[in-house]
């Protein structure tokens, strides 16, 4: 690709950011309560006006990390869902702003993934539109439409900026570490207790009293890329360090009590184990095991609560077979907090057959008792929103339709990555490959329970994976002309 021009001009990323933060804040400021005075508001405005323009002429890489780095960082425990995409949204507009400033269009790198994601992100705009002929709440219909079109513009952006191996191995170097950092953070405020403020949820059960959980679903994307790395490690020290940051990260997925967690971790793993061959499988197994055996002597050992005669094991097994309770009860036709997911299936599915094709719109809502919904405020009836089961929530928002079109998009994913897979050479490269494949098909069965595949802030982490995985595996990306993305800051 050729740059338009040598060093972009200060004056186009100017005009360009300014355009875009002003219209940025001027949606926010329409769509939340009043942020203060005129004089307030235009100060705000000259600061995006200059943070824009300075992160578009940074080097787009850099702002791409910058914004993943922030959903997969403990900052994101410090704001709330709304907040995060807004920052994400100012990242990403100035990293695709900063591109398009330094790019031929008609040179874009070749992606096998890059059309039918697209048309997927396309689709989602589309329906967003239906969405707001139907009367769906402004509101939603924007958070639903930005997640889809979030999704498209991180993995175009990943497949566009990962121009070298060095591009590639910074980007990996942060998100990892990044993923670390949170997990290790979470895991201090577990520590803390009642002095963690409140950051982290918390369970009441029979074995335990406000049992803080740390919950983190990138947490299992990183402990299946790290045990993939494991059999590679040849000399001690990077046993070590592999271990060193293990250990917490398993911690991290046991302490969180989500059984949907652990089944994501657990298929992820078999992923693995069916991907790798030879003794690598058998060394991946075997610290596998190791892993498994740890866990469980420690809950055995770990006495809580105020008695001590409880231990972290029975908290495991309470969580574990109140989910079989939450089954049994669901097929029973119970109507409780505890079958909430069974009762979305009841009220929503018989909607997806009034509109099909092309379902309800971005942003369509749903009639549930306050009962089931957690912090409703009242047991009666509410227009609802959140859907635990994304499958069902795209089939209901965006019709069959909508759900052919991820299907579609994982299907060709998974052929096309499976297929370039097994020429691979034995190395790390391929080892990262089958971490980020393994994980992302464990978020398959995550998003059964927890719409995670395409929703903020998990979303645009799968999709970077995803984008990872095509530079990674020769031969799947066609050949092109180098572009010079790196003059900027």
């Amino acid at each position: 690709m050729d740059a338009v021009a040598n060093k972009p001009g200060h004056w186009t990323i100017g005009f360009l950011g300014g355009a875009a933060a002003l219209t940025a804040m001027s949606l926010v400021a329409v769509a939340r309560e009043p942020l203060g005075s005129g004089y307030a508001l235009a100060w705000l405005a000259a600061l995006g006006l200059a943070a824009f323009s300075l992160l578009a002429y940074l080097r787009p890489l850099v702002t791409l990390i910058a914004a993943l780095v922030f959903i997969t960082s403990p900052i994101r425990l410090a704001v709330t869902q709304q907040q995060s995409a807004v920052v994400t949204a100012f990242l990403l507009g100035a990293c695709a702003v900063g591109l398009a400033c330094r790019t031929n269009w008609r040179e874009l790198t070749r992606d096998p993934m890059i059309v039918p994601i697209g048309i997927f992100g396309g689709y989602g705009i589309l329906s967003a539109g239906l969405g707001l002929a139907a009367g769906n709440p402004l509101s939603q219909v924007m958070g639903d439409c930005f997640q889809a079109v979030e999704f498209a513009v991180v993995y175009f952006l990943v497949a566009q900026l990962l121009a070298s191996d060095a591009d590639l191995r910074l980007l990996l170097r942060w998100l990892l570490i990044s993923m670390l950092i949170m997990v290790l953070a979470e895991l201090v405020l577990f520590a803390l207790g009642p002095l963690a403020g409140g950051l982290l949820p918390a369970w009441e059960g029979d074995a335990a009293e406000d049992f803080l959980r740390t919950i983190d679903i990138d947490a299992t994307i990183l402990f299946t890329v790290l045990i993939n790395l494991y059999p590679l490690a040849r000399s001690p020290r990077q046993r070590y360090l592999l271990w060193a940051a293990l250990i917490p990260t398993v911690a991290n997925i046991a302490l969180s009590l989500s059984r949907g967690l652990w089944v994501c971790t657990l298929v992820a793993g078999i992923v693995s184990l069916a991907l790798q061959g030879g003794k690598t499988r058998a060394r991946l197994l075997k610290a596998s095991m190791y892993m498994g055996v740890c866990v469980v002597l420690l809950a055995v050992g770990w006495k809580i609560g105020s008695g001590g005669g409880d231990s972290l094991m029975d908290v495991f097994e309470e969580r574990i077979f109140h989910g079989v309770d939450q089954v049994e009860e669901g097929f029973a036709g119970t109507e409780s907090m505890a079958t909430r997911r069974f009762l979305e299936m009841a009220i929503v599915g018989p909607q997806i057959l009034e509109r099909p094709w092309l379902g309800h719109g971005l942003g369509a809502t749903y009639i549930i008792g306050g009962f089931a919904v957690l912090e409703a405020g009242t047991t009666g009836l509410i227009d609802h929103h959140f859907i635990h089961n994304f499958y069902l929530g795209t089939a209901f928002r965006m019709g069959l339709v909508g759900l052919g079109l991820l299907l579609w998009v994982l299907a060709r994913y998974f052929r096309r990555i499976g297929k370039a897979y097994k020429k691979m050479p034995p190395d790390y490269s391929k080892a990262i490959v089958a971490g980020l494949l393994a994980s992302v098909f464990g978020q398959l069965f995550l998003s059964i329970t927890e719409p995670t595949l395409v929703n903020h802030p998990t979303g645009p982490l799968i999709a970077a994976a995803m984008a990872v995985c095509f530079r990674l595996v020769p031969g799947t990306i066609p050949p092109h002309r180098a572009t010079d993305l790196t003059h900027g800051v």
